[in-house]
């Protein structure tokens, strides 16, 4: 192989990897430009069937932490910071869940 060939190659290969470095990056910071639209959809669908399941009543506690921070998940959005809003929609929707599996455990 030639010089030119040799350095053609190398060329070539670091070319893809700064392109695939810059891809990731943008994916990355994409996640931090969008609004947690899916998380905050899980959280109150987890929300609504706790309450079905009368979490309100027999899991007062944790039914109103999931719902507070599902609240706090909001104003977060509404003030542009959606890797926080982000983390704070799944903690709501995890807390949720538990609060739903604990009120149909005590109605059962």
């Amino acid at each position: 192989m030639t010089k030119s060939a040799q350095n053609s190659d190398f060329l070539s290969h670091k070319l893809i990897l700064i392109y695939t470095t810059l891809l990731s990056l943008l994916f990355l910071s994409s996640c931090s430009l969008l609004p947690p639209v899916q998380e905050m959809s899980n959280a109150r669908q987890s929300l609504q069937a706790a309450k079905k399941a009368g979490a309100e009543v027999h899991d007062f506690k944790r039914f109103s932490q999931a719902r507070a921070l599902l609240d706090l998940a909001s104003k977060k959005i509404d003030d542009g910071e959606y890797i926080q809003a982000r983390e704070l929609a799944i903690r709501a929707r995890t807390i949720a869940i538990e609060s739903r599996n604990h009120a149909v455990d005590k109605v059962n």
